[in-house]
C-alpha cells in the first residue's frame, strides 16, 4: 500500500515538472555603451520601481531607493505579518554593512546571475521580472503588493512555478511596463554586472558648518549636555534634518567615529545602551526620498540658541547624572528624564509639534488597518498651554504618579499572553492618575480650565490645531483646522505626548512579535479616550457623558469605567446648547485659526446647484463645498473599500492652468475602540468627502484627471452615481486605471506638481495602495 502510495506521488511530481512551462530565453535590445547607475539607471528605477519599492511594507523586503538596498536583494521574511516571536531587525544601513552580512541574514540576490543559468548568460531574477511584464504586457485581475500573496523567488524553479502559475505578474507589478528605451537600459546594465557608480555630492560649506556647530554641542562632555543630548536625540532619529541647503538632508545617529566617516552602531531603540564610547553625528541621507518617510526637522541659529536656552540655562530639578538605559525605565521619558525641567522639555516638543504629530502618523507603527482603526477618520488636536499645566511647575505631581503612567512598551518587544495580561490589568493604575490629576486641578484651577489655557501656537505658523486625517491603512497630520467641525477633538497636555511618541515611536518595534503590536494598540485606546476627555473638560460637565457616548455607539465602553469623570465644572460660558459647535467657534477666535473656505459648513449654508459651465476656480471650489455634505455624494457610499479613500484631482483649465485637489473620504465610524470587524462599525450613510488644495497624504487610491469642459459631468457623476455600466464608463473617462496605458505619463505629471508645490517635504508617492481593480474597456 506504501509503495502505491509512493508511486502515485512521484507520479504527480513528475507530471507536474514535465508540465511546467520552461522560462523562455530574455530578449532585449542592447545599448552599446557602458551604462552608469547614477545617470542612466538610477531615474528609471525612481520613476517606476521606488514608488513600491521603498520601506518596511516594500515585497519581499526589495528596497530600491538606493544602490546598497538593490544589492542587498529580497527575503521571503515579511516585517509585517503576525508572528509569536520577535525577529532581528533588517533596517538597510543600520542592521548590516555589506552584501555579505545581508547574505547571512537570509537575503538573496536580484541582480546576479541565476544559480542554474547557462554560462554564457547573465540574467537574474530582476531580469526576469522584467523581461515577463514585456512579453505579458496586459495586466489582468487584481493587484494588490501588501495583501498579495508573493512568493518572492529565489531560483530559476521557483521563478518557472510562478510564472506558470502568474504569467501576468511580472514588473513593475500591476502597472504597464517600461517604455522601450527604460526597458534596455535597465536589461543591458544587469547583463553588464549591475554595477554602481554613485557619485557621492560633497556636502555644502553651509550644511558643513551646521553640522561642527551641533556635533560639538550635542558631544560636549559635561553631564548636563550629555543628558540633553541623549533626550534630544531620542525624539529626532527619525528626522529629516535640513540645515538649509535645499534637497539636502540628513540623520542624526550614534557613531563609533568622532570625525570623518559615519559608522552607525546598530541599537535596536534609540534608547538602547552602547557599550563604550560613542558620539552624536550627522549622516547625510543619499538614497531616494520617499513622502510617507520624509519628515523634515530644521537646525540652524535660531535652533542651538533655543535648545541652550530649554536645556542648558535652567537650573535643573536634579544634579545632572545619566539616568539608567535599563528598559523597564528608558522606555518611559517621564521617568528617564525626570531630571531635565518638564517645562522645557515640553516646549522642545510645542517648538515643532507638527514634526512630533507627524511621527506618531507616519512611522512605522501606522501601517495597516489593525494599526489605524484606533483613530477616527477626521478629528483635531490641541495642546494645553504650559502656563495650565500642573505637571510642569508642581514638580511632584508627575513624580508621585510615574507608577500610574507606565507604559507597554516597557515591557519589550516579545510579550507573551500572560505578560499582556498582566500589563493590561495594571492599566487600572492609570485611572489613578486621573483621580490624582482631578485632585491637583481643583486645586490648582478651582473654577476650571478657561479657553485661554489652550495654547495659541508657533508665531505664524498656524499650528494650536493640527488636523489628523485617517486613509483607512495610512494617515496624515496637518497644521490647522481642516474640514467641518470633527466628532471628536482632543486636547492633549505634555505627559500625554510624551507617552504617546515613546509608546508609537521610540519604543515601537515593528520587528516585535504580535503581543507588543497589540499592547501597544490597546495603549493608544486609553491615550485616545484621555485625548478626548481632556477636551470634554472645556464642555459643561453635565454633557460629558452624553458626547462620549455618541462617539461610542454600540460598545460596552463606559465613560466612568475608562476614565475618572471629573468633577469640575467648566470655565467658560456657553449661550446656545450646541456646546461642541460653540467651543469651536470660540476656540478659532481665540486662536485665531480661519476656517476651511471649502469644508467648514456655516449654520443655514445652501448648496448651489452643479453649473452647466464652469470658468472660475471659485465656482469649482463652490460645488466642491456643496458635494462635501452629507448625503451629497452617492459614489462614496458605492465605493467603500480599503483602496477608496484618498484620490488626487487633476483639472485642466482651457487657458493652460492646472488645480490639484485632494479628495479625502472621511468614513464615519460608530466606534474606533475594537481592533476588528471595522466594517460592521461603519455608516456609509454619514460619510463625508473634503476636499483640499493640494497634497494630501503619501499614499494616493487613484488620479483623477478633468478637462474644464467636462466639470458639469464630472460633478454629476460625483453626485449621482449609480453601480451600472453606463456610470462606470463616465466616470472611467476621470479616473487613471493602474491598467491605462497613460499611467506612468499621468503619475509623473503629479510627482512633478508635487516637487513643485512643496519641494522641501517632497518625495516620491507610494503606490502600494493604488485602486487594484484593472479596467480596460467598458462596454454600455
Amino acid at each position: 500500500m506504501k509503495l502505491h502510495i509512493l508511486l502515485f506521488s512521484l507520479t504527480i511530481v513528475l507530471f507536474s515538472a514535465c508540465s511546467m512551462k520552461p522560462l523562455a530565453p530574455i530578449t532585449f535590445n542592447k545599448v552599446n555603451k557602458e551604462l552608469s547607475y547614477e545617470n542612466d539607471i538610477k531615474p528609471i528605477l525612481d520613476r517606476r520601481c521606488v514608488t513600491c519599492h521603498s520601506c518596511y511594507n516594500s515585497a519581499c523586503q526589495l528596497k530600491l531607493s538606493s544602490y546598497e538596498g538593490l544589492e542587498r536583494g529580497a527575503t521571503k521574511i515579511s516585517v509585517y505579518e503576525n508572528r509569536l516571536n520577535a525577529i532581528e531587525p533588517t533596517r538597510l544601513f543600520i542592521d548590516a554593512k555589506n552584501e555579505n552580512e545581508w547574505r547571512e541574514k537570509g537575503f538573496f540576490s536580484v541582480t546576479e546571475k541565476l544559480d542554474t543559468a547557462e554560462e554564457n548568460n547573465n540574467e537574474s531574477i530582476m531580469m526576469r521580472f522584467l523581461y515577463q511584464k514585456m512579453k505579458n504586457p496586459k495586466s489582468i485581475g487584481k493587484y494588490s503588493p501588501e495583501t498579495d500573496e508573493l512568493s518572492c523567488v529565489k531560483n530559476r524553479s521557483e521563478l518557472e512555478t510562478y510564472f506558470n502559475d502568474n504569467p501576468h505578474k511580472g514588473m513593475p507589478y500591476g502597472f504597464p511596463a517600461l517604455e522601450d528605451k527604460e526597458y534596455n537600459l535597465v536589461q543591458t546594465w544587469l547583463s553588464q554586472g549591475a554595477k554602481n557608480s554613485t557619485h557621492v555630492e560633497a556636502i555644502s560649506q553651509k550644511d558643513s558648518l551646521q553640522i561642527q556647530k551641533f556635533e560639538a554641542f550635542f558631544n560636549q562632555s559635561d553631564i548636563k549636555h550629555q543628558v540633553m543630548a541623549r533626550y534630544i536625540y531620542e525624539h529626532l532619529f527619525l528626522a529629516h534634518i535640513s540645515f538649509g541647503t535645499p534637497h539636502a538632508f540628513y540623520e542624526l545617529v550614534r557613531s563609533k567615529t568622532a570625525t570623518n566617516g559615519v559608522n552607525v552602531i546598530a541599537t535596536r531603540f534609540p534608547f538602547d545602551e552602547i557599550e563604550g564610547k560613542f558620539y552624536y553625528r550627522f549622516k547625510k541621507i543619499e538614497s531616494t526620498l520617499v513622502h510617507k518617510t520624509h519628515m523634515v526637522y530644521e537646525l540652524n541659529e535660531e535652533k542651538l540658541k533655543r535648545l541652550n536656552e530649554l536645556f542648558i540655562t535652567p537650573n535643573w530639578d536634579e544634579i545632572p547624572h545619566m539616568p539608567s538605559y535599563a528598559h523597564l525605565s528608558a522606555a518611559n521619558a517621564l521617568k528617564t528624564f525626570e531630571q531635565i525641567p518638564a517645562k522645557s522639555r515640553y516646549q522642545f516638543l510645542l517648538d515643532d509639534i507638527h514634526f512630533f504629530i507627524m511621527t506618531f502618523i507616519r512611522g512605522p507603527v501606522c501601517k495597516g488597518q489593525v494599526a489605524l482603526n484606533v483613530i477616527q477618520d477626521q478629528f483635531w488636536v490641541m495642546f494645553l498651554d504650559p502656563k495650565y499645566d500642573v505637571a510642569l511647575y508642581d514638580k511632584y505631581f508627575l513624580h508621585d504618579n510615574l507608577i500610574n503612567l507606565s507604559i507597554p512598551n516597557e515591557y519589550g518587544n516579545n510579550l507573551g499572553l500572560f505578560k499582556m495580561i498582566d500589563i493590561y490589568r495594571g492599566y487600572e493604575k492609570t485611572k489613578e492618575y486621573y483621580k490624582n490629576k482631578d485632585i491637583i486641578y481643583q486645586t490648582y484651577f478651582p473654577k476650571g480650565l478657561p479657553l485661554e489655557s489652550i495654547w495659541k501656537g508657533n508665531k505664524n505658523s498656524n499650528d494650536s490645531i493640527l488636523t489628523v486625517y485617517r486613509h483607512f491603512d495610512s494617515a496624515s497630520v496637518h497644521k490647522g483646522a481642516w474640514g467641518d467641525i470633527p466628532k471628536t477633538l482632543w486636547v492633549m497636555d505634555y505627559s500625554l505626548v510624551e507617552r504617546l511618541y515613546y509608546s508609537l515611536v521610540a519604543g515601537f518595534d515593528i520587528f516585535g512579535n504580535t503581543g507588543h503590536q497589540l499592547m501597544v494598540r490597546k495603549y493608544m485606546d486609553r491615550l485616545r479616550i484621555e485625548g478626548e476627555s481632556n477636551f470634554l473638560e472645556f464642555l459643561p460637565r453635565e454633557s460629558r457623558s452624553q458626547y462620549f457616548s455618541s462617539w461610542y455607539e454600540d460598545g460596552d465602553i463606559n465613560y466612568g469605567d475608562i476614565f475618572t469623570k471629573s468633577h469640575q465644572e467648566s470655565n467658560i460660558k456657553y449661550e446656545t446648547n450646541s456646546y461642541k459647535k460653540e467651543f469651536v467657534e470660540k476656540l478659532l477666535a481665540y486662536t485665531n485659526t480661519p476656517k476651511d473656505k471649502i469644508n467648514f459648513i456655516e449654520k443655514g449654508y445652501k448648496a448651489s446647484p452643479i453649473k452647466e459651465k464652469y470658468n472660475t476656480i471659485e465656482e469649482i471650489e463652490e460645488s466642491f463645498k456643496a458635494l462635501t455634505l452629507p448625503n451629497s455624494s452617492e459614489i462614496i457610499q458605492q465605493f467603500t473599500g480599503s483602496k477608496s479613500n484618498l484620490a488626487y484631482i487633476r483639472i485642466e483649465m482651457n487657458s493652460g492652468e492646472n488645480y490639484v485637489y485632494s479628495f479625502i473620504i472621511n468614513r464615519w465610524h460608530r466606534n474606533v475602540a475594537f481592533m476588528f470587524d471595522e466594517a460592521s462599525r461603519l455608516d456609509p450613510s454619514k460619510d463625508r468627502i473634503n476636499f483640499k488644495r493640494g497634497f494630501v497624504g503619501s499614499y494616493p487610491n487613484v488620479f483623477v484627471v478633468v478637462k474644464q469642459d467636462d466639470l458639469s459631468e464630472f460633478f454629476n457623476i460625483i453626485q449621482n452615481y449609480k453601480e451600472n455600466k453606463a456610470n462606470l464608463k463616465i466616470l472611467n473617462k476621470f479616473v487613471i486605471n493602474r491598467a491605462n496605458k497613460n499611467f506612468w505619463k499621468v503619475y509623473d505629471w503629479f510627482d512633478s506638481e508635487f516637487k513643485k508645490y512643496d519641494s522641501k517635504n517632497y518625495g516620491l508617492f507610494d503606490l502600494n495602495r493604488y485602486v487594484d481593480e484593472t479596467v480596460y474597456e467598458i462596454d454600455q
